[in-house]
């Protein structure tokens, strides 16, 4: 079999990239000697353990709701929580719980004793994240094994022709939790029978975050009496086209805006500053550092984990990703009942279709179509409070897949 091989080409690869990419660098230094940092970090086992493994931080969130119910329900369960990425890993690594770590490379060797150190009683894996070793040593090593929040369409590697032996694990595993009704019919064309549509624990996520999300008194000292547009995790296309329709437009009276970008890093921000070089603008950073703000029409925050707060400011929002590989979270946005605008590359993820059918999301394949939808958005207040009150909707309608999972949860975790 090839695998092999190819995680062993993946692994020079990370070698090879770690001087020039720092991405690489942190996976190359957080998987090294993880035997050893496992060893030293992992509690002995006394009571019942479940291992989530999730690619980054998105999918972490995404069981966020599953973790703190776990604690309620079952205090007395331990919990081991895996990252591929360092997205997920370096901003969550301190999260309470028996151990956060870095999963190590896909080899079978790395699978048993994995398995071996952590000992788990379920194991979970989150959406897509699914590695044939560890999947197969788990099998092997008799734990429950569950998959949660998938989403299965034609183009899912798992059933192509070459992917057989992902495809029998995941048809030997005890539940495999389906966000929708299409992705069930697929799986069930494709031989998987232990299916439960349970929904997407996201929106279970985003209701407690609005909970959870404290006052940002300075973003509302920038908007101050202005309407406000969010552009949320966004990418070059997006700021052209901000760039572009202030050209055409100028800056508009009373509006105004703030840029979070998906890169933060310093040249990124320089880029961004220099595009909009015409129009006042502050970074966040500078901002916070005592720069003068009250001319500031543009806010780039050069900082992460602010944008769920900033959200709740914004009268509307422009979601990045969909002019590239795809749709950045725009449940955030929706959660606060605001119209969101984004690019046309978005098959993948079902909530930007639900949100154009619900009437709060709006796809704009170009230019022409980005300006007529944020002219709109801007400057008609009965389109924003419309496509808010169907915002809102549609996320409580969406809500509850959390008890759904807990209850089979619960059961095995009695079971076990």
């Amino acid at each position: 079999m090839l695998y092999p091989l190819l995680i062993t080409f993946y692994l020079l690869g990370l070698i090879i990239a770690a001087p020039f990419h720092p991405k690489a660098r942190k996976m190359l230094k957080g998987r090294w000697q993880w035997r050893k940092r496992m060893r030293r970090a992992l509690p002995k086992k006394t009571r019942k353990r479940i291992w989530f493994h999730c690619a980054s931080l998105g999918e972490f969130e995404m069981i966020r709701p599953l973790l703190d119910t776990l604690k309620k329900e079952q205090p007395e369960t331990g919990v081991v929580i895996s990252f591929f990425s360092p997205s997920g890993y370096e901003q969550r690594k301190d999260y309470p719980c028996d151990g956060v770590f870095y999963l190590p490379l896909d080899f079978e060797r790395n699978a048993k004793l994995w398995y071996r150190y952590v000992q788990p009683d379920i194991t979970v894996f989150v959406k897509y994240e699914f590695w044939l070793r560890y999947m197969q040593q788990g099998l092997k090593y008799g734990c429950k094994m569950l998959a949660v929040g998938c989403l299965f369409r034609e183009e899912q590697f798992v059933f192509e022709p070459w992917a057989k032996p992902w495809k029998r694990c995941l048809q030997d595993f005890d539940r495999v939790f389906i966000q929708n009704e299409q992705s069930a019919e697929k799986a069930r064309a494709e031989g998987l029978r232990n299916l439960s549509i349970s929904g997407d624990t996201r929106f279970d996520r985003v209701l407690d975050v609005i909970r959870e999300t404290a006052p940002m008194p300075e973003i509302e000292l920038f908007k101050g009496e202005n309407i406000l547009c969010v552009a949320g995790s966004c990418w070059p296309p997006e700021e052209k086209l901000l760039q572009q329709f202030f050209e055409s437009n100028g800056m508009p009276v009373n509006r105004k805006f703030a840029l979070v970008p998906h890169d933060i890093s310093k040249k990124h921000i320089q880029e961004i500053q220099k595009r909009f070089s015409e129009y006042p603008c502050i970074t966040y950073s500078d901002w916070q550092n005592g720069a003068d703000m009250s001319k500031a029409k543009i806010l780039i925050v050069d900082c992460i984990g602010k944008l769920n707060g900033i959200y709740a400011y914004a009268d509307m929002a422009i979601i990045g990703g969909a002019f590239g590989k795809g749709l950045h979270n725009m449940l955030e946005a929706a959660s606060r009942g605001i119209p969101i605008l984004f690019g046309p590359k978005h098959q993948k993820f079902p909530e930007a279709q639900e949100s154009i059918e619900a009437g709060f999301g709006y796809e704009c394949a170009d230019y022409n179509s980005f300006e007529k939808k944020l002219k709109s958005g801007l400057g008609n207040p009965e389109f924003r409070e419309y496509a808010g009150k169907k915002a809102k909707q549609y996320i409580v309608s969406k809500a509850g897949a959390t008890g759904h999972v807990m209850e089979y949860l619960n059961y095995i975790i009695q079971k076990s």
